[in-house]
C-alpha cells in the first residue's frame, strides 16, 4: 500500500490511518509508556507509516523522512561494492529486529487492551441490591463465580422477635453502614434479604448476620453481635 493512499479492493482493502488516538492510548502515551508511533502501529500501520503518521500530528517534515530513507539507500549501494554487501546484512537484521519488537510491542498491547476491556464490562453496583430466596443462586453463587465480591446482609423481618431495643439498633446500624460500603466500593455486590426470607428458622439472636462469597462459595461470615464487635457498629471497624 502506498502511503496516503486507499485501496478499495474486495479481496484486499486498504484503509488510509489517521492520526486520532483514544483515551487510553492518550494515557500511555502521557505516562511514557509507548510512543504516538507505536500507538498507530498498535492499529496495524507499518513502521513507516506510523512516522509519517508521526510527521503529520507533530508538524515534522514527511519529505525529510522520505529523502533521509532515500539517501541512506543510495549510500548503501555506493558502499556495498566496497563492502560485499555487509550493509544489506546490517539493514536486514535491523529490519528483522525491528519487526520483532513491532510483534512484541503489538502482542502486549492488546493484552492491555483485553484487561480494558475485561474490567470495563465488569458491573459497577454503589447501592444495595435487595432479593428474594429465588434470587439468591443467580444474585449470589452465580455473581461472585468471576471472583467479585458478593456482601450479604441478614437484616430483620417486621415478623422478626424483638430481644431489645438495644439490638434492633445494632441490627439497623449493620444496615446503615452495608449501604454506606455499598456506595464506597462500587465493585463489590452488596445484596441484602430478610433472615426470614433466606431461613424462616435463622434464629433472631443470630442477627445481625453478614455473608461474604466469592468464586461462587461462601469465604466468610459474621454471625451475632459479639463478631461485630458489639454496639457501636459503624463503617470503620
Amino acid at each position: 500500500m502506498a502511503e496516503g493512499k486507499i485501496s478499495y479492493s474486495l479481496d484486499k482493502p486498504e484503509y488510509e490511518f489517521s492520526t486520532d488516538t483514544t483515551q487510553f492510548d492518550d494515557e500511555l502515551m502521557k505516562r511514557g509508556i509507548v510512543t504516538f508511533e507505536q500507538a498507530m502501529i498498535a492499529k496495524g500501520a507499518s513502521p513507516t507509516e506510523a512516522r509519517r503518521l508521526a510527521s503529520i500530528k507533530y508538524g515534522r517534515k514527511g519529505e525529510g523522512i522520505e529523502s533521509n530513507d532515500t539517501q541512506g539507500g543510495r549510500k548503501g549501494e555506493d558502499r556495498s561494492n566496497d563492502r560485499d554487501g555487509s550493509d544489506d546484512d546490517s539493514s536486514n537484521a535491523s529490519h528483522g529486529e525491528d519487526d520483532k519488537d513491532d510483534d512484541e510491542f503489538r502482542a502486549k498491547y492488546r493484552q492491555m487492551r483485553l484487561q480494558e476491556l475485561k474490567q470495563g464490562s465488569c458491573p459497577q453496583h454503589g447501592e444495595v441490591t435487595y432479593i428474594s430466596r429465588s434470587d439468591w443462586t443467580r444474585e449470589v453463587n452465580d455473581a461472585s463465580r468471576s471472583g467479585r465480591w458478593v456482601v450479604i446482609n441478614l437484616t430483620r423481618g417486621s415478623d422478626s422477635a424483638v430481644i431489645s431495643t438495644a439490638h434492633v439498633d445494632a441490627c439497623q446500624a449493620v444496615e446503615t453502614a452495608i449501604a454506606e460500603l455499598a456506595a464506597k466500593f462500587p465493585d463489590v455486590k452488596f445484596v441484602s434479604i430478610a433472615a426470614s426470607a433466606a431461613n424462616e428458622n435463622w434464629p433472631p439472636q443470630n442477627l445481625p448476620t453478614v455473608f461474604c462469597y466469592r468464586d461462587g462459595t461462601l469465604q466468610r461470615q459474621l454471625v451475632g453481635l459479639d463478631e461485630f464487635g458489639g454496639h457501636g457498629i459503624n463503617t470503620g471497624r
